[in-house]
């Protein structure tokens, strides 16, 4: 199942589809398999950087270099083309964003951000020293995706396989993956049988991936709405949209960001379908949010919906079923500390 995008707050969370979407296979994938063999990283078809400089940093330390954020805004802003500046950030949180980048996701990954068992082991500077790094390439094919205006598999390029390979060289890192078996919820047909019936071709425009969504265009009172699923709140409930979906993806958003653990997909039912759910806030939904993030569900006069899996049934014919599955998770063999330059 794929590694579902975090939430960026406090706007919506939004998910697209493919326009010629591919067979819904993944959940019967992932519940077959026991023990995952870890990808090797083609270093051949990654891009080479050019230049590479590590130099540690501290809660005192200011903005690595000016206009790039200072020691409250550590992170990765955006470059100039084939640079990537990653500004007082510690190793813990490199792998994790290379990992969410990456082209192998996690298997039934929460996509909670910066999930604290995602990552497994190695010593406790991992965790609490804090590098700042500016790297540079020059390689035709980083400047060509920059050239291509394609703003999401530039950055993905990377802060992905490219990061993954800087870091796997200058910390001497080595890692291999794991499979545990842990709660999760699956979605099944209910007693009922299923209600809806497949949206008509054309009932959605497809988004291209990587583009701005704006929330006015998503679901607008007349005309189509973008083919993708919308994830947010009104008053105390949730609220999820979705135009040109697929079961596996609602499954993916309800475990991504709405219930407190993954959701799989049981179905068995192919196509794509269009859905407006409203559902309360409650212990089976409690969301993930950032810590520190303010409650999206204010005191309200707006009354509390029916909960999750009442809905679930009364509008689609689903059911949500408590269950086991596997979840992998990295887990750090061997590391050393940099050589600054």
């Amino acid at each position: 199942m794929p590694r579902w995008a975090t939430p960026l707050p406090p706007a919506i969370i939004a998910q697209t589809r493919p326009d010629d979407p591919k067979p819904a296979a993944a959940t019967q994938v992932a519940q077959a398999q026991t023990a995952l063999t870890p990808p090797s990283l083609p270093q051949a078809s990654v891009p080479k950087w050019d230049s590479v400089s590590i130099k540690p940093c501290a809660s005192s330390d200011g903005a690595g270099r000016a206009g790039r954020g200072g020691a409250g805004g550590r992170g990765i802003p955006l470059s100039p083309p084939g640079e990537l500046f990653v500004n007082c950030l510690s190793l813990w949180t490199l792998i994790d964003h290379y990992v969410g980048n990456g082209p192998d996701p996690l298997l039934n990954d929460s996509g909670e951000p910066f999930g604290p068992q995602r990552i497994r082991g190695g010593p406790a500077w991992v965790y609490s020293d804090w590098y700042t790094i500016d790297a540079k390439s020059s390689d035709p094919a980083v400047t060509g995706a920059a050239a291509e205006g394609n703003i999401r598999r530039y950055r993905r390029l990377l802060s992905g396989p490219m990061l993954q390979a800087l870091i796997e060289s200058r910390f001497q890192l080595k890692t291999h993956r794991e499979v545990e078996q842990v709660p999760m919820f699956s979605v099944a047909v209910a007693d009922g049988g299923f209600k809806l019936q497949p949206m008509e071709a054309g009932g959605c425009i497809p988004h291209e991936p990587g583009t701005p969504i704006r929330t006015s265009d998503t679901f607008p009172a007349d005309g189509k709405p973008l083919c993708i699923t919308h994830t947010g709140w009104d008053g105390p409930n949730w609220k999820i949209d979705a135009a040109g979906q697929g079961l596996d993806q609602l499954a993916g958003a309800l475990g991504d960001f709405v219930t407190d653990r993954p959701v799989l997909d049981k179905t068995g039912i192919r196509g794509l379908f269009s859905f407006h759910l409203v559902f309360a806030h409650d212990k089976i939904t409690p969301g993930r949010f950032p810590p520190g993030f303010p409650s999206p569900f204010p005191v309200s006069d707006i009354n509390a919906a029916p909960s999750l899996p009442a809905v679930l049934e009364q509008q689609l014919g689903l059911k949500l079923v408590p269950d086991m599955g596997p979840r992998e998770y990295i887990v750090i063999d061997s590391v050393e500390r940099p050589s600054v330059n």
